[in-house]
């Protein structure tokens, strides 16, 4: 296994000229190892690099313990991908544990009577340091009184450094960039009714209770899961607007926009102060095969039989007016859709938009009585005006 890394290792540090180090063979050899058990499932682009990655990890956990010359990676596959690989190998492998220190050795007393420790008289030992004396290091000046003994504020302790940045922002169970990438799809593919279906259906499947699931093949394939949910949902919408079969066609036109759209995401979505590799963990490059074996597991666990999906419709048929009821001049229904829609423009108190602003039906209605009566106004003092004229003309 060690001859096997050599090339590897050599390619990586070209200026080493000499012999390779044996703890650096063996930790590339057993970083090697450990990678096939603990990271087992890799894509096929990802196996080609596998050990190229633990040999250079292992040139970086020895670089400073053997005085390694530079590194110079050239990996055998893209950089993004390999960025991506090398840092999942590396928060997998575990770190090579720390020696045990070795014994300290004192001079013996021979050595000591050469004189060839320096000197042989003892030193006297410091007084040791009274509380106040330790402690003043870490109070600041203005925390001290002019007597000595520090305040209240001085006495509590220093604040707890911030946690680190998740990839889905601190208290965030999804991975950052599946909300951007909704937003994204909803907005190149006009779809901006079914953005938050498919968010709690991500929600449901990928952070049920809000935590992350353990479910391997859900955390193998939030790409692919998340164009399914949308593509559930979107053929969800043609079946409720149009009255029509979803019908393999429409599914494919349905596959291949969102696929026209996941492709170009990296480039589009950005989340201000993350860098662009944390942000983009857990994504992975799909093809229509990925959407329909991720199609066929939500039908297979029954995941749209949730809550998230079977609200859907009652939400569609509340965002859109009732055609049948426009032409029958029933007064009682036409009533009715006034007040509904009344409804729907109402706004909160606290936002810039106000229903007085908004143009209800109820108001346009309104105000073709009132322009009506205007033009009628209009006409009455237009034909008072020239009645008299043909008068006096004919006499």
């Amino acid at each position: 296994m060690a001859k096997g890394t050599e090339p590897t290792l050599y390619s990586l540090l070209p200026s080493y000229s000499t012999a390779l180090p044996q703890p650096l063979l063996e930790l590339a050899s057993s970083l090697l190892a450990q990678s096939r058990h603990n990271a087992g499932a890799l894509k096929a682009d990802e196996e080609v690099a596998r050990s190229y990655a633990c040999a250079h990890i292992a040139c970086e956990r020895l670089k400073i313990s053997l005085n390694l010359p530079p590194i110079q990676a050239r990996p055998p596959i893209p950089p993004r991908l390999y960025k991506r690989l090398y840092t999942h190998l590396d928060n997998v492998l575990p770190s090579p544990s720390l020696s045990k220190p070795s014994r300290v050795r004192t001079p013996t007393s021979k050595a000591k009577e050469a004189g060839l420790f320096g000197s042989t008289q003892r030193i006297p030992s410091r007084a040791t340091p009274t509380k106040d004396t330790s402690l003043a290091k870490f109070r600041s000046p203005a925390a001290a009184r002019a007597d000595g003994t520090p305040t209240k504020s001085a006495s509590k302790p220093p604040p707890l450094a911030a946690k680190k940045r998740k990839a889905g922002g601190v208290d965030s169970s999804l991975p950052a960039w599946i909300r951007p990438t909704i937003q994204l799809l909803c907005k190149e593919l006009d779809q901006e009714i079914i953005g938050r279906t498919v968010l709690a259906g991500m929600q449901t499947i990928v952070a049920p209770h809000g935590r992350r699931s353990k479910d391997q093949w859900v955390n193998d394939h939030l790409t692919p899961l998340l164009a399914a949910v949308y593509c559930l949902v979107s053929g969800q919408l043609y079946v409720l607007t149009s009255g029509k079969d979803l019908d393999n066609r429409q599914y494919s036109r349905i596959r291949k926009s969102i696929l026209g759209v996941l492709e170009h995401a990296q480039e589009k979505v950005a989340v201000q102060g993350m860098d662009e590799d944390e942000l983009w963990i857990g994504w992975s490059d799909i093809t229509s095969k990925d959407i329909d074996m991720s199609m066929a597991q939500i039908i297979k666990r029954d995941w749209q039989k949730d809550e998230w999906f079977q609200g859907f419709e009652d939400m569609v048929k509340r965002s859109e007016p009732d055609a049948d009821n426009s032409g029958d001049g029933d007064d009682a229904d036409s009533e009715e859709d006034s007040r509904i829609s009344e409804k729907l423009h109402i706004q909160r108190a606290d936002t810039m938009f106000q229903s007085r602003w908004d143009m209800t039906d109820q108001k346009r209605r309104e105000y073709r009585e009132w322009k009506d009566g205007i033009l009628q106004r209009i006409e009455e003092i237009e034909r008072l005006q020239v009645t008299p004229m043909e008068v006096d003309s004919t006499a």
